[in-house]
């Protein structure tokens, strides 16, 4: 068994492959409904990490809030940690894993952790989370966009869409400590 993540490092020229094998599994994922009796909503999960977090004050707090109201709920299945590193192959089947965070709602949210990780950090980072650089993480990000939402959508606009949830993100994993680029996102993207 290996992560896509590691599979990439061992063959990267199979990147653009398990990039779209990945899209084709999220996709597969996002597609069933979620027993919502027993998991949690995934709105209601940002709504308690913006309403705890100690790094932003009443107001911030209730445009982040406004925000998630503004996203269209769905009982969907959500990962809650989605990316190449959670996902397994044995060459015949596919496993997803780490599934502490799983829970339900709109799949944006899935993917504002999957911009986190691809495009939002360091070539240090991207190589201790994944096995490779910054440069490969943005093109398995490109090839999981085109494949999960069609070679004709807009990329740029798919990005900007995103961005919000990945916000969301740095407000759940700054919970303890807020970096000064993390804040700086958050405003950027949810409190313009």
């Amino acid at each position: 068994k290996r992560s896509f993540a590691r599979a990439i490092s061992q063959e990267p020229d199979k990147l653009e492959y398990y990039s779209r094998l990945f899209a084709r599994e999220c996709k597969t994922l996002h597609s069933k409904p979620c027993d919502t009796k027993a998991f949690e909503s995934v709105s209601e999960f940002f709504r308690g990490a913006v309403r705890d977090s100690k790094f932003f004050d009443d107001g911030q707090k209730e445009k982040m809030l406004a925000f998630i109201d503004t996203v269209p709920e769905a009982v969907t299945c959500l990962h809650g940690d989605m990316h190449i590193g959670n996902i397994l192959t044995t060459g015949d089947e596919i496993y997803w894993i780490d599934l502490s965070d799983f829970r339900y709602g709109n799949p944006m949210y899935d993917f504002g952790m999957l911009y986190f990780v691809a495009k939002c950090q360091d070539d240090e980072m991207c190589d201790r989370l994944f096995h490779l650089n910054a440069a490969q993480m943005s093109e398995v990000w490109y090839y999981i966009i085109d494949e999960y939402f069609g070679p004709d959508a807009d990329k740029a606009v798919i990005e900007e869409q995103v961005k919000p949830f990945t916000a969301l993100y740095d407000v759940f994993l700054g919970s303890r400590v807020m970096y000064p680029q993390m804040k700086k996102f958050v405003e950027d993207i949810l409190l313009k």
